[in-house]
């Protein structure tokens, strides 16, 4: 009766591992990382950690779970409530219409939606935060910071395949 237990309990914590990795992605995107310059940009590691899970597992980010997600990074950074939101789902939208074709497909294919997935984001984040303050915010330091999420994705593909073999899904899951 324990063992049954312990089972389920051990695969509902894994069913909440893409969900943990986007929450510590979220930390990580707003934690003040050593640098020399306090205005040093870093990648957009909710977005990586976010378009992975949503391609290999879309069940998991749900529409709720990725406005949350959203609503938490903005509300604990201090910007317009709903901006990474919206992003968010707009490239969730965008990444489901071909998650089955996109899935199958080897990584550079990946990589490649997810440049434009990651371009949306940055993208939508700046005209919304530019119309919330009222003026055209500089957009070279959202250009750079989309150059380093896109850099940086490999990695996060690399960390969360492994981590994905873990988590029970459907079997049409991408290949790592």
């Amino acid at each position: 009766m324990i063992d049954s237990r312990t089972r389920s309990l051990g695969q509902l914590l894994l069913r909440l591992l893409p969900l943990a990795t986007v929450l510590l992605a979220v930390v990580l995107d707003l934690l003040p990382l050593p640098n020399t310059s306090p205005q040093s940009l870093t990648p957009f590691f909710t977005v990586c950690v976010f378009a992975y899970w949503a391609l290999v597992s879309p069940e998991l980010m749900s529409p709720a779970v990725t406005f949350a997600v959203g609503f938490l990074l903005d509300a604990a950074g201090g910007l317009p409530l709903g901006l990474t939101s919206l992003a968010l789902l707009i490239v969730r939208g965008a990444l489901l219409t071909g998650q089955r074709i996109l899935a199958a497909q080897p990584f550079p294919v990946m990589w490649a939606c997810f440049v434009a997935a990651a371009l949306a984001v940055e993208l939508v984040r700046w005209l919304v935060a530019s119309g919330f303050w009222g003026r055209l915010l500089p957009l070279q330091p959202v250009l750079f910071q989309a150059c380093l999420t896109i850099a940086f994705y490999p990695v996060a593909n690399a960390i969360l395949s492994r981590l994905r073999h873990h988590v029970p899904g459907p079997a049409y899951a991408a290949r790592g």
